[in-house]
């Protein structure tokens, strides 16, 4: 793969930045910046997308910054375009109903009513359909790998066998479910760039930005299209100095840049538990505190009130703050519980069936008004749940799968011309 970087690309961008004339920015816009085999990728898109990359991490758009993260933003605008050719070729690609499925997941992963993912990034200068390009391109390409690995994968017994007799011997031991923002170092001049980088996306995890929205922007790995998303990880089945790090974390926590033999990688846990046992969900008990935001007549749209009281709620990290981000709005916020969550009803089962202490469920529109809830404390019931052999393959074909799909996307750059022109 020829690939020549990147000083004068980073000048331009900054110019394209500091807006020079009308006429030359337009010019300098339309210039190609790579040729990745016969498709261009001109300075237009590449200005979107860095706008895109910088607002969804919630990182000030400065030259600095831009700086930073261009190598990485470009290089992944390239890797897309691979990916989209090989999925061109084998008649592989989704249609828009899918790609507004995806946003919805991604929305409701977020805890964000339905339509602010792509309504947020427009009131802030984001091209709507730029962040529905990118979406595609992950998504067909989780489309590719499931259809060509298929036949490549098969788990004979005696791997399950030896995968259930493992889960077995640990029994008593912590697992961790991790998600991973990873950068490559593909060669020795790229180490400071992906270093900075990784130091800016630390910042930006430290303000606040998700995890999963960082993932989404700047990994490279094949989990980046469900938001660095590895799955439940217990030692051997990550690189020592990852295991290490994990060890270290507990729910909730990141690490800082890690440094592996393949370039660099930021983790967080997600969530811990003991092998061999689960949470029994119904006799989880739970604490919840709940606002109520009353809609007065003439209000805006319900979907525009939704919005409001999503980001009213975003930065709430407590109950504490949660009651004074309802004060704060005119009303008070009360408590639920404790109760087992089998006494729930239906709705308030929903809301927290996938959170846990200090997180905000999304914002619901009922009689009552807009109705926020936050889980205040979560006391798990954990009940003995060796898994199936049916769940074991099941992993081992994801890891399977997972490890194909980088091996795939190696052989795609191997294989391409990419001709970055400054």
């Amino acid at each position: 793969m020829l690939f020549r970087f990147i000083a004068p690309c980073v000048m331009a961008v900054t110019l394209a930045f500091t807006a020079p004339p009308h006429a030359a920015r337009a010019q300098l816009l339309d210039r190609v910046v790579a040729v990745v085999n016969d498709e261009a990728i001109s300075f237009r898109d590449l200005d979107a997308r860095l706008r895109m990359a910088l607002v969804s991490s919630n990182i000030p758009d400065t030259p600095d910054a831009r700086k930073r993260v261009l190598p990485q933003v470009l290089r992944k605008m390239i890797d897309e375009r691979l990916q989209l050719q090989e999925a061109q070729r084998l008649n592989i690609s989704l249609g828009n109903a899918e790609v507004d499925g995806a946003i919805a997941t991604i929305e409701q992963q977020n805890g964000m009513p339905k339509g602010a993912l792509l309504g947020n990034l427009a009131r802030q200068g984001v091209d709507p359909a730029r962040v529905r390009e990118q979406i595609k391109a992950d998504m067909t390409w989780l489309r590719l790998i499931s259809r060509t690995t298929a036949s490549q994968i098969r788990i004979g017994e005696e791997e399950v066998n030896d995968r259930l007799q493992s889960i077995a011997e640990r029994q008593g031991q912590s697992e961790v479910r991790a998600a991973e923002i990873f950068l490559p170092v593909e060669s020795p001049e790229h180490e400071a760039e992906a270093r900075a980088l990784g130091e800016k996306l630390i910042e930006g995890l430290k303000a606040g930005t998700p995890f999963s929205a960082l993932a989404r922007q700047f990994s490279r790995s094949p989990t980046s299209a469900n938001g660095g998303l590895l799955g439940w990880v217990s030692p051997g089945m990550v690189d020592d100095e990852v295991a290490a790090v994990l060890d270290k974390l507990g729910r909730g926590q990141t690490s800082d840049l890690v440094r592996t033999s393949s370039g660099f990688v930021i983790m967080t846990v997600l969530e811990t538990r003991i092998v061999g046992q689960s949470v029994d969900p119904e006799n989880s008990t739970v604490t919840l505190a709940r606002m109520v935001l009353p809609v007065p007549s003439g209000a805006p749209p319900k979907g525009e009130l939704l919005e409001r009281a999503s980001r009213l709620t975003r930065d709430a990290n407590n109950c504490a703050a949660f009651d004074a981000l309802a004060a704060k709005a005119g009303t008070t916020a009360t408590r639920v519980g404790p109760v087992r969550i089998g006494e729930l009803s239906n709705d308030l089962k929903r809301v927290v069936a996938n959170l846990r202490s200090n997180q905000v469920a999304p914002p619901v529109d009922t009689a009552e008004g807009i109705v926020v809830n936050m889980v205040c404390s979560f006391q798990e019931s954990l009940v003995a749940t060796p898994p199936t052999a049916a769940q074991v393959r099941h992993q081992i074909e994801e890891e399977r799968r997972d490890m194909l799909s980088r091996r795939y996307i190696r052989n795609l750059r191997r294989a391409a011309f990419v001709d970055v022109r400054m």
